[in-house]
């Protein structure tokens, strides 16, 4: 029984010390985003360094490189959930119009109130601009599984119909038309932090909007020397030359 209580006392300080690794790692993210550093790269690639024997990486990545769910047009959104294994990715991308849309008319292929209704749902389409990512999985056929694969590269704070090629993630890339998943890759990986290369790969494409929107997901991932992890993921406003350099928007455990 002592052994079991020391083993559980020693869990929970491995785990303790994980926390803290992480809520330090996205910290010193932050603080170099607002010192306004040169190396500051907002693109989502990994950087990691060890501390004490623990392991800790961060990535920063541009809420103006991925897809907003307010803004993008039904053609990007069908890009998104067709890479992430939609069913009927043109018949989703019309359920999320119609979900953010003021009107109660639904487009072709789309849902409204009475489509929820007819499939057994409390609630029906809200008429409102989305508050927050998760909300995706109260359109009418939304799956978890399509869910979880599109929220890393979903937002709600771009507001732009289309993605900055500066720092779109490789995921975002693959929404575009006729973009495979591993040309995607190839681009983001070939970027550079620039956009000029990835432009000329794509050519004039409507879906390529270059952003200035101070806003940003920092994920801090960490390891302890004895095997536990924590993830914390933020989303941050950035207020250069303000009182408050930064503001936490949200602030929550992420999925390793």
């Amino acid at each position: 029984m002592q052994r079991t209580e020391i083993v559980g006392a020693r869990n929970h300080i491995e785990n303790a010390e994980a926390r803290a690794l992480a809520d330090a790692g996205l910290h010193r993210a932050v603080l170099t985003l607002a010192a306004e550093e040169e190396a500051a790269a907002r693109d989502g690639r990994e950087r990691a360094w060890v501390f004490d024997g623990a392991r800790v990486a961060t990535a920063v990545q541009a809420e103006g490189g991925k897809i907003d769910l307010n803004g993008a047009e039904a053609g990007l959104l069908a890009g998104l959930f067709t890479a992430a294994g939609a069913r009927d990715p043109e018949a989703l991308a019309a359920a999320v119009a119609d979900f953010r849309d003021a009107d109660s008319d639904p487009r072709p292929r789309g849902a409204e109130d009475a489509d929820y209704r007819s499939a057994g749902l409390a609630w029906g389409a809200k008429d409102r601009p989305f508050e927050r990512r998760d909300e995706l999985l109260q359109v009418l056929g939304m799956t978890r599984d399509v869910y979880d694969a599109v929220a890393p590269v979903a937002t709600v704070y771009a507001r732009s119909k289309g993605i900055d090629p500066a720092t779109a993630p490789a995921a975002a890339l693959a929404a575009l038309p006729g973009m495979s998943a591993a040309q995607a890759e190839a681009l983001a990986a070939g970027r550079d932090g620039g956009a000029g290369e990835l432009g000329s790969a794509l050519g004039d494409s409507p879906y390529l909007v270059p952003s200035v929107i101070p806003i940003v997901t920092i994920r801090a991932e960490a390891e302890t020397e004895g095997g536990a992890v924590f993830v914390r993921e933020a989303v941050v406003a950035l207020t250069p030359g303000a009182r408050k350099p930064f503001q936490v928007l949200t602030w929550e455990q992420g999925r390793r």
